[in-house]
């Protein structure tokens, strides 16, 4: 047996877990279908599932167990990592549109690629080993080159964008995009790092990558067309979004962030169909925004 086949078996045990707790005579009909429809032989027996499992939790840190008193199958989520199912999402697009020659005129793909994600794999290896990278970098506001000596500790994706978050040459935390580095080199010699902060707890303040530690975490207050409103709702802007109105004919949720250049431009994304209720500052630079874009004061 392949391992695509492997693989491709045990994304379908996932997608069925995800669902719910399932028995195996449900997950041994799904398979045999899947075998059918697809042409791989996705089929197993009862005795080999276990070994499957095991390497669904190794491969892709999703824990699926059996429950004995319901004689069932279910995700742990306790000893899950939720943020594993992009791997698999992808693993499936990839399988999905493997016929490349077959795709013209049926499949557009997005042009505007993320750049930059060759150095994921170097910076990772930085990272897990402690080394300083040594970059060049581009920064857009100057259109030069500079030579960056830095510590990564994280990384991170927002709109499709990767983002370094590291201590710089005076040890002070900042953030690269890693579509604006032209070389990366690893260094031989470790170095100390400072103690590394709570950067899950700094994320979960904003949305996007940019905290300024003296900004204050705010309530945001945001209406949304009826028609918006359906796609913040099937995608949320952040963790602390909660649906205060929901009425059929608006959506007002709130948030638990800081105000920053990201979330600023989101709502401006939104046009017309979106309304700045709370805080009042927000509202004020939302207004300045606009004023500008209509005096074009800014070209």
């Amino acid at each position: 047996m392949s391992k695509v086949e492997s693989l491709q078996r045990q994304l379908e045990i996932i997608k069925i877990a995800k669902k719910g707790p399932f028995k195996w005579d449900l997950l041994k009909k799904h398979l045999d279908r899947k075998t059918e429809e697809r042409g791989y032989y996705l089929s197993i027996s009862k005795r080999t599932l276990p070994r499957d499992l095991k390497e669904i939790s190794a491969l892709f840190g999703i824990s699926i167990q059996f429950d004995f008193k319901s004689k069932s199958y279910y995700v742990n989520e306790e000893e899950s990592l939720e943020s594993n199912m992009e791997l698999l999402e992808s693993f499936e697009t990839i399988q999905a549109f493997k016929n490349g020659s077959s795709l013209k005129g049926k499949v557009f793909f997005e042009t505007r690629l993320a750049k930059g994600t060759e150095y994921l794999k170097p910076i990772l290896d930085a990272i897990d080993s402690q080394r300083a990278i040594q970059v060049t970098y581009e920064k857009f506001w100057l259109w030069e080159l500079e030579n960056r000596t830095l510590k990564p500790i994280a990384l991170k994706q927002f709109k499709h964008r990767w983002y370094m978050f590291v201590w710089d040459e005076s040890n002070l935390l900042k953030n690269f995009g890693l579509d604006r580095i032209r070389s990366l080199e690893i260094l031989d010699d470790p170095v100390q790092f400072p103690v590394a902060p709570d950067l899950e707890a700094r994320f979960a303040e904003t949305f996007g990558v940019i905290n300024f530690q003296d900004e204050p975490l705010e309530t945001i207050v945001l209406t949304f067309t009826e028609f918006k409103g359906r796609y913040i709702k099937s995608m949320p802007w952040h963790e602390s979004q909660s649906i205060l109105v929901d009425d059929g004919k608006i959506l007002t949720i709130s948030l638990q962030v800081k105000i920053n250049y990201e979330l600023i431009s989101e709502i401006l994304s939104h046009g017309d169909e979106v309304r700045v209720d709370a805080p009042e500052r927000l509202k004020n630079m939302i207004k300045n925004k606009v004023a500008n874009i209509l005096k074009n004061t800014v070209i």
